[in-house]
């Protein structure tokens, strides 16, 4: 699985440290609801997720990191 850290967060989103690490906070709860049993790592969001939901258009567009429902 392909992960943005709180560094990568602030990169592309232009916010600091702090709101950096509450959208990856509120995309992991997101996330938890729609996946239940899949497994996430505290402090990281998954790529995919992160872009799909903020809007942003993936070059590579490789669906094998999606997590089946």
């Amino acid at each position: 699985m392909q992960y943005y850290t709180v560094e990568d967060v602030k990169r592309i989103t232009g916010c600091e440290q702090n709101k950096s690490y509450e959208i990856i906070r509120e995309l992991n709860k997101k996330f938890r609801k729609l996946y239940p049993n899949a497994v996430y790592i505290q402090g990281k969001v998954m790529k995919w997720f992160f872009d799909e939901t903020m809007g942003i258009e993936r070059k590579d567009k490789d669906e094998k990191y999606k997590v089946e429902a």
